[in-house]
């Protein structure tokens, strides 16, 4: 789906669980969660959101190591660090 116009349409028309792809390149500006949520969208999944925005964090970091060092970007917060996966992983 690449408008909210085509979900209204989708979701009327199928009989059924409706499964959508969000947060794709064509899409991600033109619905969100919530709008989907309102139509009755039965799944939503996010297969690229992640792989993007990790790809942008790798260049912002790779970008910060050539312009400073590798402590400074430890001293300024940008690392995940082993508390935080412990964090994420218990949650």
């Amino acid at each position: 789906m690449e408008t909210l116009d085509e979900v209204k349409t989708i979701t009327k028309e199928v009989k059924g669980p409706v499964s959508i792809a969000a947060g794709m390149p064509y899409n991600i500006r033109n619905f969100s969660i919530a709008d989907l949520r309102d139509f009755r969208v039965a799944r939503v999944s996010l297969p690229t959101l992640l792989i993007y925005s990790s790809l942008k964090a790798l260049q912002q970091s790779i970008n910060y190591i050539k312009d400073y060092n590798i402590l400074k970007i430890l001293e300024d917060g940008f690392l995940y660090g082993i508390g935080d996966l412990k964090d994420l992983l218990d949650h």
